[in-house]
C-alpha cells in the first residue's frame, strides 16, 4: 500500500497543501498571496483528501514546512500540524523550508557538479541562505547574511562544484549585483508542499519524525521586535 503524506507549506506567501503517495505529488491546492494563510489552510486541506477520496484517518505522516520564513506563516502552518497529529495520532515530520525551495531548482537542472543556492527574502539586501547538492544534501548549514556581490565565489573553489544555481524569492533583487560565474537563475521563486513530498517521504522512511509537544519553528533569525514610542 502507498505510503500517503499530507505536507503544508505556509512559510511564505504561498499557502500550499499537497497529499503525496509514496514521495510523489498526488493532489496540490496552493496559492501565492500575503494574507489568509489561516483561512486557507484548512479549506485546501479538506480539498485535496476530498479529491482523492480519502480522510485523514488514511494518512501515514503529516510533513509541515519548519521555517526559516515568515513568523506568522510558520506558526500558522505549525500549528495546523500539530492539531492534525494530536488528533489522529499521526507522526509529523518537519522539513527545512530552504532545502525544499533548493529541491525545485534541482528539479529544473540537475547538475551534479552544482552548488544549488536558496535565498528566501529577509528585507533591504538581506536573506535566509542554504546551500545544498545535487542530493538536497546540505553543503552550508542554514544561515542569515546581507548579500554581497561575491558572496558565493567561494563557493566554486570547491573542485567538486562547477557552477551556482540562485533560487527563491530573494534572487531577483540580487542577480544584478551577483559576480559570481558561471551562474544559473532558477524560476523558481517560493517554497511549495510538492517540493516536501520527496523530502518527507524519506523523512518517514527513516522515523525522522519530531516530539509534537515540544517542536518549535527554525526562525533562524529573531524577530524585530521595537517598543512603541510614548506618547507624551
Amino acid at each position: 500500500m502507498a505510503t500517503k503524506i499530507l505536507t503544508i507549506e505556509t512559510a511564505t506567501r504561498s499557502c500550499s497543501v499537497c497529499l503525496t503517495k509514496d514521495g510523489q505529488p498526488w493532489i496540490i491546492r496552493e496559492t501565492n498571496s500575503q494574507a489568509g494563510h489561516a483561512e486557507k489552510l484548512t479549506l485546501f486541506i479538506e480539498e485535496v483528501m476530498q479529491t482523492a477520496n480519502v480522510t485523514l484517518k488514511d494518512l501515514d505522516a503529516i510533513a509541515v514546512s519548519q521555517g526559516p520564513g515568515s513568523y506568522t506563516g510558520l506558526r500558522i502552518g505549525i500549528s495546523t500540524a500539530k492539531g492534525l497529529c494530536y488528533a489522529l495520532d499521526k507522526p509529523m515530520l518537519a522539513i527545512d523550508t530552504l532545502q525544499a525551495l533548493a529541491f525545485g531548482a534541482i528539479q529544473q537542472y540537475n547538475n551534479p557538479k552544482a552548488a544549488y543556492v536558496a535565498l528566501m527574502d529577509a528585507r533591504r539586501m538581506d536573506a535566509y541562505v542554504g546551500v545544498y547538492d545535487v542530493n538536497c544534501k546540505c553543503i552550508k548549514t542554514p544561515y542569515f547574511a546581507t548579500l554581497e556581490p561575491n558572496s558565493f565565489d567561494e563557493l566554486l573553489e570547491y573542485s567538486e562544484i562547477d557552477e551556482v544555481v540562485l533560487v527563491g524569492d530573494a534572487v531577483a533583487k540580487y542577480q544584478e549585483n551577483c559576480q559570481t560565474n558561471p551562474l544559473k537563475i532558477s524560476t523558481v521563486q517560493l517554497p511549495s508542499s510538492k517540493y516536501l513530498a520527496q523530502l518527507a517521504y524519506e523523512a518517514y522512511q527513516q522515523q525522522k519524525t519530531v516530539d509534537v509537544a515540544y517542536f518549535e519553528p527554525f526562525y533562524l533569525k529573531k524577530p524585530n521586535i521595537t517598543k512603541p514610542k510614548p506618547k507624551f
